[in-house]
C-alpha cells in the first residue's frame, strides 16, 4: 500500500480532496465539460446544484462553448 496522496483543488468550491489510490473524492460532472468536485459539494447538492454555485458552472460551460443543461424539477441546474 503506498503512502503517496494525489491532492487536487475542487473546482466548484476550491477546497483540495484526495483522489486515489484507495481514496476517491472527485466526481466528473460530464454535463459541466468535465469539471471536478469534491465529495462534499458532490453529496451537498444531490437535488441540484445551489444557486450561490451556479456561476461557476455557467462560467465554465461557457468557456468550453457547450450548452446550459435544462433544470431540473426543482429549478436548479441538474448535478449530473
Amino acid at each position: 500500500m503506498t503512502k503517496e496522496k494525489f491532492m487536487f483543488k475542487c473546482d466548484i468550491c476550491g477546497q483540495q480532496y484526495q483522489h486515489g489510490p484507495h481514496r476517491y473524492e472527485g466526481h466528473r460532472l460530464n454535463l459541466y465539460g468535465d469539471i471536478v468536485c469534491c465529495d462534499s459539494c458532490w453529496n451537498s447538492n444531490w437535488d441540484g446544484w445551489a444557486s450561490h454555485l451556479e456561476s461557476i458552472l455557467l462560467e465554465h460551460l461557457k468557456q468550453k462553448g457547450l450548452p446550459v443543461p435544462e433544470r431540473n424539477a426543482n429549478g436548479l441546474l441538474p448535478r449530473n
